[in-house]
């Protein structure tokens, strides 16, 4: 009971029922119609290309810590982070639209996964605290977000001092079958660019995923 009193308290410093500016909306999608995109992102085929848990295990995560997961929705990823970070460790599941937040919690807790927090964050803060994060994990997400470069100021500022981040997202140039249209997409020498810019130092894999790339930003 402590304990979760202690996260209880926790989601309120971080602002989990604070209500995103009006007037702001997704870039490229409207995910207000949450049961359709809940079916779409846990569609197991998604496994196949996404591969969970070889992307958890390549990032070494360990028990106690602390991994944000930006752009959560139906908490996909939430859960085997949660699994890797168990039992002392804890994910923030953040999310700008809240409708995500009883099938992320109700899924967890078919998988006996108990240690993920819900953050309700808006378009241009994903409300965390100052030096609260070990990893930002951002899936599938970076390329919906405007104003990138004061938003990485905010991410730097919630890492732990030898924090990361770490970007998965669809490469810019290829012909593939998932993932929004090339337009939309952030290439990997782009984000490289832009996390480079914002000061961290940064690591790419390219070949673990198939349609995908992995970037790596170290404080």
């Amino acid at each position: 009971m402590k304990r979760n009193l202690c996260v209880f308290a926790l989601a309120l410093s971080l602002g989990a029922w604070a209500q995103p500016p009006s007037g702001h909306h997704s870039k490229h999608h409207d995910f207000k119609d949450v049961p359709h995109w809940v079916k779409a992102f846990e569609e197991k085929s998604r496994d196949a290309w996404q591969k969970p848990s070889e992307v958890v295990e390549f990032l070494g995560l360990q028990p106690g810590q602390v991994v944000a997961d930006l752009g959560a929705a139906s908490g996909y990823f939430s859960r085997p982070l949660a699994r890797a970070v168990a039992p002392s460790g804890w994910v923030f599941a953040i999310e700008v639209e809240p409708g995500f937040f009883p099938p992320l919690h109700e899924l967890a807790q078919k998988e006996g996964v108990n240690n993920i927090a819900t953050v309700l964050a808006s378009f241009t803060d994903p409300n965390l605290p100052v030096g609260s994060t070990d990893v930002i994990f951002i899936c599938d997400t970076l390329h919906h977000i405007e104003g990138r470069p004061a938003y990485y100021d905010k991410l730097k500022k919630a890492l732990k001092p030898e924090g990361r981040i770490v970007v998965v997202d669809f490469f810019a140039d290829r012909d593939i079958p998932v993932g929004p249209k090339k337009e939309e997409r952030l290439s990997p020498q782009q984000v490289t660019q832009e996390l480079t810019q914002a000061g961290f130092q940064v690591t790419q894999n390219l070949t673990l995923l198939p349609y995908q790339y992995i970037i790596i930003g170290e404080r």
